[in-house]
């Protein structure tokens, strides 16, 4: 977990001064009214940050957390993360991840292997939950950077 954690803190560490270049202008900007600005881009980061956050800490405590999902799109709309700064966003984003980063870096080995269900055709496995969410960041900030350059 230890590379996992030293992973995500680069990650962040990178991105963070490219995303505070981008102007407020920029991260509201809407390519299709169906598709998200980067602002909601990154609220989306969030929202997965504060899911896999509870993940993370419950699936160490017991081996079968049971069911855990969210709405993405639901969670997204109702925060309204169009109407937020960037700024505060942005800030919000990168002490989330952060902490996400210190707590990754502590996880026991006997619980790597408790299991959740996200969705999956099986329950998943805590070192699942984890490699997978700082490839999701990866994903979302290519895409982010890919909607400013549009």
């Amino acid at each position: 977990m230890q590379q996992i954690s030293q992973q995500l803190f680069k990650i962040v560490h990178t991105a963070f001064p490219k995303l505070q270049s981008i102007t407020e202008e920029q991260a509201s900007h809407k390519p299709l009214p169906e598709k998200w600005s980067p602002k909601e881009i990154l609220g989306h980061m969030i929202d997965s940050a504060s899911n896999n956050h509870q993940r993370i800490v419950r699936m160490q405590e017991v081996e079968h957390i049971g069911t855990f999902r969210y709405s993405q799109d639901h969670w997204v709309h109702v925060q309204q993360y169009q109407q937020e700064s960037w700024q505060h966003i942005l800030s919000l984003w990168y002490a989330y991840n952060l902490h996400l980063a210190h707590i990754m870096a502590h996880i026991s080995a006997e619980a790597l292997s408790h299991t959740c269900d996200v969705g999956k055709p099986e329950p998943v496995p805590l070192e699942f939950i984890v490699a997978d969410y700082v490839r999701h960041i990866e994903h979302h900030l290519e895409q982010l950077f890919n909607r400013i350059a549009e």
